[in-house]
């Protein structure tokens, strides 16, 4: 299963961060990428830093010809379309998309392409998104699924990221 992770938390051309993430679907399957599932938006405090404004995320399982690298190249095309910046690690963004998962491939050559996202079990921005994906996806290092991930989270964590569509 190949899983793309969208998120933003800034506007973009009189978008909200929610109308980034509809936005950049179409735009995704404008580029040789069929998306198979998408998850429900979910908003989230920001991480790491609280106090900048929340977070949207979704979630999506697609279909490509593409090798990790295109795809990585397509997607990084994307998010400068809806105006990234990359000055500061972790700052606010008009979209962020990241290679969750392809198939169950590790791989770790460089610092610009790790697979599975290396902090994806952490995240439950991430994990419920895909749950919705997927309850039953495994992780290919640590061999737990989305589900088991995400019991090890206490109720207080669970209920800081909320679906909102």
């Amino acid at each position: 299963m190949k899983i793309l992770a969208l998120g933003s938390n800034l506007s973009f051309n009189n978008n909200t961060p929610e109308e980034n993430i509809n936005s950049a679907y179409q735009f995704i399957t404008n580029n040789d990428i069929k998306i198979l599932k998408r998850s429900h938006i979910y908003k989230s405090e920001a991480y790491p830093n609280k106090s900048d404004p929340l977070f949207c995320n979704s979630a999506i399982s697609i279909e490509t010809d593409l090798k990790p690298e295109e795809l990585l190249n397509v997607i990084l095309d994307i998010e400068k379309k809806f105006g990234r910046e990359r000055k500061k690690k972790n700052n606010p963004r008009t979209l962020d998309i990241d290679i969750i998962s392809y198939d169950n491939l590790i791989l770790n050559e460089n610092d610009k392409l790790v697979i599975p996202h290396p902090h994806l079990h952490k995240r439950l921005f991430v994990l419920l998104p895909l749950k919705d994906i997927s309850q039953e996806w495994k992780h290919p290092v640590f061999l737990k699924t989305t589900q088991e991930f995400i019991e090890e989270f206490d109720a207080v964590e669970l209920n800081k990221v909320k679906k909102i569509k």
